[in-house]
């Protein structure tokens, strides 16, 4: 075997270790697939968390400053602040508590959102935010989590948190004590619950799962990306058929072969991503919200930069909005949230703004 071909061999082995890596979890902190992300020169900084609270004020969590910031209806600036007195990591150490990322709000001033590999709750309504409690600390034992991204509170009182990069869910009660976890096939993006239901988005997978409070699949709203498995079995065989056809003298069809899987893998995964643009497909489904009324499904569906409407049974209803800058379009939307008039705020992260729609679609506002 030549020195260039032994190279050449490693330089495969090396790619298929690095694809398998990137395929175990795609979005590290810091890396957005598809994405436009632009630097903002205004007060919204890749804004991916917004709720609303009962009186109308408006909770923004950004993701490139840390800033956490409230607002009243009219979009004035009421508070904003970047540390909790008190709050430690999921190492325990002193840090910023915001990551830009997923915001609960069940009474007014009354906060819950994902942290540094825990979760928080605390009281935003005097002058200076008390902590109440954290949710979790890092590590995979029962009752820590490793990247921790959606969050929800039921009617109970028991939180809700995905443990992202240990693929399950953990819930917690209102004490923030462990009660249960279960497990998914995927990095799990955002949680919803609703009655005896709970929605988990694995936006990897591109799919949606519903199930039952004890973790038992009921159905899934969209289609598994087939593009692993395409990797898992050409991958594989374009290394196997460099090196066996290598080993028996025969290099033309040793690089022929591996020139055909390569490009039967690239093709494929081409196409499979492609094919997720239909409505009721989805690249890198996010945050999920239930109607006020109850009826309706809302899911941020990032990559294609829309939203998309299903009953919920998942059966898909509408689509709107679309990629690009303008005002309506959208550019890797990520929480939704309802105001008190039953329209939608999307938070348009990398845009660095909020966009508000009506429930049927129709752009009304942004605020930036």
């Amino acid at each position: 075997m030549t020195r260039k071909t032994q190279l050449l061999l490693i330089g495969a082995v090396v790619v298929l270790v690095a694809v398998g890596a990137v395929l175990r979890n795609p979005l590290k902190k810091g890396l957005k697939l598809g994405s436009k992300h632009a630097a903002s020169t205004g007060r919204f900084q890749n804004p991916e968390g917004v709720a609303f609270d009962s009186l109308g004020n408006i909770y923004v969590a950004n993701q490139d400053d840390g800033n956490f910031m409230i607002l009243d209806k009219t979009g004035k600036l009421l508070k904003e602040f970047k540390t909790l007195d008190g709050y430690r990591d999921g190492k325990g150490q002193t840090s910023q508590f915001c990551r830009g990322l997923y915001i609960r709000v069940p009474e007014p001033f009354h906060v819950f959102t994902t942290a540094v590999h825990n979760g928080v709750e605390f009281d935003a309504a005097g002058d200076k935010p008390k902590l109440l409690r954290t949710f979790g600390s890092q590590g995979d034992a029962p009752g820590q989590m490793d990247g921790p991204e959606g969050i929800w509170r039921d009617v109970n009182g028991d939180v809700y948190m995905t443990d992202e990069h240990n693929r399950r869910i953990n819930v917690f009660d209102k004490d923030a004590k462990f009660l249960r976890t279960w497990s998914v096939p995927q990095d799990p993006q955002s949680v919803m619950v609703w009655k005896d239901r709970v929605y988990v988005s694995l936006d990897k997978r591109g799919y949606l799962s519903c199930c039952s409070k004890d973790g038992v699949e009921q159905f899934r709203i969209g289609h598994a990306v087939m593009f692993p498995y395409i990797l898992y079995v050409t991958l594989p065989c374009a290394v196997i058929s460099l090196a066996a056809f290598i080993a028996l003298r025969k290099p033309q069809l040793a690089w022929t072969a591996f020139l055909v899987f390569l490009g039967t893998a690239g093709a494929g995964c081409a196409w499979d991503y492609w094919r997720h643009d239909q409505p009721g497909e989805y690249r890198l489904c996010d945050d999920l919200l239930v109607s006020p009324d109850g009826t309706e499904l809302f899911i941020g569906d990032r990559h294609n930069s829309r939203i998309q409407v299903t009953d919920l049974d998942g059966r898909f209803k509408r689509t709107f909005s679309g990629p690009g800058s303008k005002p309506g379009e959208l550019n890797d939307p990520k929480q939704l949230a309802f105001d008190a008039d039953g329209n939608l705020w999307v938070a348009d992260s990398d845009n660095h703004r909020l966009s508000c729609f009506t429930r049927e679609g129709k752009f009304l506002r942004l605020l930036e």
